[in-house]
């Protein structure tokens, strides 16, 4: 996602911005800018479209003197890759200026609110961001005789969605202020002698200070070069405590978590965030604008979409077929990349093979990917979180993730991320086919960008998953159960638990339950029922009173609020709401954190299980 760095000191900002940005570089972007602000409350703002080495050449040349400062690395969303959509963005009064990490999911409203209040100040909107409606929420509140720190906090409560911010008032040359909500945009503060910094990944802060203090969801800070004051809802303001960040590299990737997995489940927010931010655009729409190198004209010819993959990859290929068919409206199967290229398979030039592999090395999906080469030259797209990986270089395009590293064995932000490349591509394909309309493709993809909420709230559930596992810690088995596109998430549920928990699961169709299944349930074999309100959720209630009829225990994860499900089942974990088309991303990082805390309640290495390894490369 986006980089955010600030500096407020006695030194000049521009280069410590500048070089703080570089340090970002690898979350990847498409426009960087920097605005600083001298003694004299004098703004020096400067935005350019590409690397941030433009930047620093902009700069050289227009100048950006002053102390305090706030600089940024954009990956466009709303708003093509251009000098007036790059950050930091300007209240149309001149007298806020912002940069944000995340997406404003009700910026239209927003927008047609704030348009009374600049049509009667004569004044007209500069960029086409989501962005813009902060600095003018803030300004609109300074007009009305509030302070910035009230102002600011307004304006993060009236946003919908995660979002991180950094700002300043030109008339306030020596302080600056961040607000985090929600974790798709972290906000770190480094404490230096004399002088503060903001950022949005501690890479930015390291060559300055180790003493740290992260932002917590719904914080308000405000920060000068003599320390920070922040401010939680219904809390006084305080003066936080910093801790020294360990220098070893395993430790600063670790942070607070115990294990590497629970940090990368907390971190899938921002990872799905990173790896849609400026291959989903609305204005105008458009679907891998620059990312997947094969023309309109070569997807028009498509007739067919395989889906290959191995494991977790394997679950979001099922995943992808259903996008596929239901966005693209052409005709997908998935398969088993080890399999496939043992059963003789039917492929030709109208074919697209999409292989799904989160190291591209995987030795089974590169040999399936040889095999399409070498016998039937059908074109190929791989999605991997590892770019240059052997699997990029096979393939005719790649869609990179855009994840990081990712240290736990089991796949788990690789896992969205991949979700999101296979829903991007089924936009894409459906547009260049002409079956998905302009306004079809507008609503998928303003339903994609709010992804990143819905898992974010899903993570919020890790008490409630610790709950039911310290009931569940000791059960030899488990049942999961999906229906339509759950049953794939119910698979990889069921993988998870095998995975890190060591337990026997098994992920079922719903329907198939009565097919076999059924023979085993009984009170020692707890069942758990993905079953959120959509389509199939009657069939779903089916099943679960059948499974409750042979007393095995439920626990059901449905839509929050569902009183009439809670009430169904022994157990009820609520998620977010969601289009029925993206409940995976909802139901997602439920499912893992039961696999996580069943397997910390049963002592287990979770980010190194027994008997597997990271990137499977033997037959």
């Amino acid at each position: 996602m986006c980089g955010i760095v600030g500096y407020v000191g006695p030194r000049p900002a521009a280069e410590l911005l500048i070089t703080g940005l570089r340090r970002l570089e690898y979350r990847g972007y498409d426009s960087a800018g920097i605005a600083t602000l001298d003694d004299d409350c004098t703004l020096h703002r400067h935005r350019t479209v590409g690397e941030v080495d433009n930047l620093a050449r902009t700069v050289a040349v227009g100048g950006a003197p002053g102390s305090t400062g706030i600089a940024h690395t954009r990956w466009a969303t709303h708003g093509i890759p251009s000098d007036h959509n790059a950050h930091p963005h300007a209240s149309s009064a001149g007298d806020v200026i912002v940069v944000q990490n995340g997406i404003v999911e009700n910026y239209r409203e927003l927008r047609a609110e704030l348009q009374a209040f600049l049509d009667a100040e004569n004044r007209s909107w500069q960029s086409d961001t989501d962005t813009e409606v902060i600095p003018e929420l803030i300004s609109r509140q300074l007009a009305a005789g509030r302070s910035f720190e009230d102002s600011l906090a307004y304006a993060v409560g009236r946003l919908r969605g995660a979002n991180a911010i950094a700002a300043f008032h030109r008339r306030d040359p020596d302080r600056i202020y961040a607000a985090r909500k929600g974790s798709a945009g972290g906000i770190v503060v480094g404490y230096g002698e004399g002088e503060m910094f903001i950022a949005s990944d501690l890479p930015a802060l390291l060559p300055h200070t180790t003493s740290v203090h992260h932002l917590e969801d719904g914080d308000i800070a405000a920060i000068d070069r003599d320390g920070v004051s922040v401010r939680r809802s219904g809390e006084p303001a305080f003066k936080p405590t910093p801790r020294e960040v360990d220098l070893d590299p395993i430790a600063i990737a670790r942070g607070p978590y115990r294990h590497f997995m629970l940090k990368e489940i907390h971190e899938q927010p921002r990872a799905l965030s990173d790896t849609i931010r400026g291959r989903a655009r609305l204005n105008p729409p458009n679907a891998l604008p620059s990312d997947l190198n094969l023309s309109d004209a070569t997807l028009r010819e498509i007739e067919r979409v395989l889906v290959i993959g191995m494991g977790t990859s394997l679950h979001a290929a099922m995943i992808g077929r259903w996008w596929i068919e239901q966005i693209a409206g052409i005709p997908a199967d998935f398969d088993n990349a080890s399999e496939f290229r043992f059963r003789a398979p039917l492929l030709g030039p109208s074919t697209l093979v999409v292989a799904v592999t989160q190291s591209g090395e995987t030795i089974d999906t590169l040999g399936a990917m040889n095999h399409v080469r070498d016998r039937w030259g059908a074109p190929q797209v791989v999605i991997t979180n590892v770019d240059g990986s052997e699997a990029t270089r096979q393939a005719d395009a790649s869609i990179v993730m855009r994840c990081g590293p990712e240290v736990g064995v089991a796949s788990t932000k690789t896992f969205v991320g991949s979700l999101a490349a296979l829903y991007l591509l089924a936009c894409r394909i459906g547009r260049a086919q002409g079956r998905l309309s302009q306004d079809d493709l507008t609503v998928h993809l303003e339903q994609l960008l709010t992804a990143p909420s819905l898992l974010e709230r899903g993570v919020q559930r890790a008490e409630r998953c610790s709950e039911i596992a310290q009931l569940f810690g000791s059960a030899s088995n488990f049942l999961v159960l999906g229906r339509g596109i759950e049953y794939p998430l119910a698979m990889e549920a069921a993988l998870k638990c095998k995975e890190i928990s060591y337990v026997h699961a098994e992920g079922y169709a719903a329907g198939e339950m009565k097919h076999g299944p059924i023979a085993l349930l009984d009170h020692q074999f707890p069942v758990i029922a993905l079953a959120p309100r959509g389509p199939l959720f009657d069939k779903m209630t089916s099943a679960i009173q059948q499974v409750s009829a042979r007393r095995a225990p439920v626990i059901a994860i449905g839509d929050e609020g569902d009183d009439e499900l809670a009430e169904l089942v022994d157990h009820f974990i609520g998620v977010p709401p969601a289009p029925p088309l993206l409940t995976p991303f909802s139901l997602t990082p439920v499912v893992q954190l039961l696999a996580y805390h069943i397997a910390l309640a049963r002592g287990l290495d979770i980010d190194q299980p027994r008997n597997l390894a990271k990137t499977v490369t033997v037959e």
